[in-house]
């Protein structure tokens, strides 16, 4: 080959100009395949939460415990809370105007993901113990006097029944690890896209 493909490439790019209208339709075009790629992601995590709550309701009915119907309403609520909060969040990100700047509405878009995503560790941590504290003191209550091997039916633990208190922070550990793992693992993801596109345009504008 007579010659490189480094010295095609220049020599396309000198032949035909990139202008400024182009690059803009091109970095327009970016964008909006970038935050359409990033909605539909938020699309499929909140509709996970649906069938989510079914299986909650569900598994409660088929264990057949006292007040099961309750219980299984008790536990599913959390999951159709989160459902409906991730569709308001989803139509706050979808009405963000485009302004015809693809620069300035990544930015908007991905402050209000930023916001989004910081709000929703903090509740998700913190709506563990919320959730859990009321089904522990009906439990204290109604099982008082009672091991802990009694009430869960796990030998070895013969724990007095106000030992139970200790699931709240044990499960508040385990929901931040959870909650830390998943929302770093957003972040990086729309870093990878939004956040990409975003530098490269500061590098253009600069």
């Amino acid at each position: 080959m007579d010659k490189s493909i480094e010295s095609i490439w220049k020599d396309g790019f000198a032949q035909e100009r990139l202008t400024i209208p182009k690059i803009n339709a091109l970095y327009n075009q970016k964008s909006i395949s970038s935050v359409e790629h990033v909605i539909s992601r938020f699309k499929r995590e909140i509709f996970f939460l649906f069938p989510i709550a079914v299986f909650v309701f569900t598994f409660n009915i088929i264990l057949d415990n006292d007040n099961a119907i309750i219980w299984g309403l008790v536990g599913a609520l959390p999951c159709l809370f989160w459902f409906l909060l991730g569709i308001k969040q989803l139509k706050s990100i979808v009405e963000i105007d485009y302004q015809a700047n693809s620069y300035q509405y990544l930015v908007s878009i991905r402050e209000k993901l930023d916001k989004i995503r910081r709000f929703n560790k903090a509740l998700a941590i913190s709506s563990i113990p919320i959730t859990i504290l009321p089904m522990l003191v009906y439990t204290y209550y109604n099982q008082k006097g009672k091991t802990i091997s009694e009430i869960f039916g796990v030998s070895g633990l013969d724990w007095p029944t106000s030992t139970i208190f200790l699931i709240i922070p044990a499960l508040t550990l385990v929901a931040w690890l959870i909650a830390n793992h998943f929302f770093k693992r957003e972040a990086k993801a729309q870093d990878k896209s939004i956040g990409t596109l975003i530098r490269e345009m500061e590098e253009l504008r600069s």
